[in-house]
């Protein structure tokens, strides 16, 4: 049976309100997208990279963004192309996105728009998605306009499930075998009853990171809460009342 890509695995959450990620980025700026509008945003960004840019099956995608709602919904994008994906992919890339700092970095580095790739693309990683304050450079594009144009749907290319790979420390893993890593991982294998909610900050060290954010809660249908921004005791009362746990077993 072909791999299922991360959007048809969206798909088959059977309650579509409920939470699939939640971002804090402090103790009181709290932003949920439910597995339906998470599935919408994956399915607008899936079709810029594939509809626009022409990524698929052999393509890399380096997903360059903090610790934010939008970091799984680009990297489950670009792995429902079929595209090889990651954070900070060494070497020449089909596209790159960059959150605000990741951009005013690389153009402050002598304006080479480029940053190593074919497309550059930058995120405000603001709460709503809206566009980057001021435009971006020529060359650039902004993602928070671009993906307007794009359906709510989105229809994989057969075999993009199959094609498809995540960079787990430095190793482009097969989406199938990246299924069954977090399976190991999580000591899951199954949708968890009432579906696992699971717990991301700045000291989750990668490649959990991808597995906790992306890859996880599909398998379980379950959820993700990353957390930036707090102290010590914010993020102990948060998580409590989130009822989120670790991603690991």
């Amino acid at each position: 049976m072909p791999a299922a890509t991360p959007y048809e695995l969206l798909g088959r959450f059977t309650d579509r309100s409920r939470p699939f990620v939640t971002h804090y980025g402090g103790p009181h700026a709290r932003v949920e997208l439910s597995v339906a509008s998470a599935a919408n945003a994956v399915a607008k960004a899936a079709g810029l990279l594939r509809d626009d840019l022409g990524l698929g099956p052999g393509s890399r995608f380096s997903v360059d963004l903090p610790r934010h709602w939008q970091l799984p919904v680009w990297v489950l994008a670009g792995l429902s192309v079929g595209a090889t994906c990651g954070r900070d992919l060494p070497g020449h890339v089909d596209a790159r996105i960059l959150g605000p700092a990741g951009l005013g970095a690389v153009m402050g580095a002598g304006g080479d728009a480029g940053a190593g790739a074919d497309e550059l693309l930058a995120s405000a990683c603001d709460a709503f998605g809206m566009p980057i304050p001021g435009g971006v450079p020529s060359g650039v594009i902004d993602v928070g306009i671009e993906v307007r144009a794009h359906p709510d749907a989105f229809s994989p290319d057969p075999g993009a499930g199959a094609s498809a790979a995540l960079v787990l420390g430095g190793r482009a893993v097969p989406w199938p075998e990246a299924l069954a890593l977090a399976a190991s991982s999580s000591g899951r294998d199954a949708p968890a009853p009432g579906g696992a909610r699971l717990w991301v900050d700045e000291a989750t060290p990668d490649p959990q990171l991808l597995l906790s954010c992306c890859v996880i809660p599909l398998l379980v249908r379950g959820s993700v809460v990353i957390a930036t921004g707090l102290d010590p005791g914010e993020a102990a009362r948060i998580r409590s009342a989130e009822g989120a746990g670790d991603g690991a077993a």
